[in-house]
């Protein structure tokens, strides 16, 4: 779910948020998956930036989708998100 909304396109399973180590390439295949369900999301909502779902954001900061990437690369995920 993201943002109360469960998307089709990605898999219903946040194991990978915190179990796959953030350097592995099937990590980034996910995490670019996730910033495509969001980037819809936000533009169906005719928003510009996307909140940022990682541990350093919080979901507190809204920023261009390649910065969100960044961050849950650098970062990781919130603790407990739920995708």
């Amino acid at each position: 779910m993201l943002f109360g909304i469960w998307f089709g396109g990605m898999d219903n399973n946040s194991k990978w948020m915190y179990q796959m180590k953030r350097m592995e390439p099937h990590y980034l295949v996910h995490v670019r998956k996730f910033i495509a369900a969001a980037k819809a999301h936000r533009e169906s909502l005719n928003r510009t930036t996307t909140i940022c779902t990682c541990s350093h954001s919080k979901n507190m900061r809204a920023q261009a989708d390649n910065e969100v990437q960044s961050h849950l690369i650098r970062f990781g995920f919130v603790k407990d998100y739920m995708a």
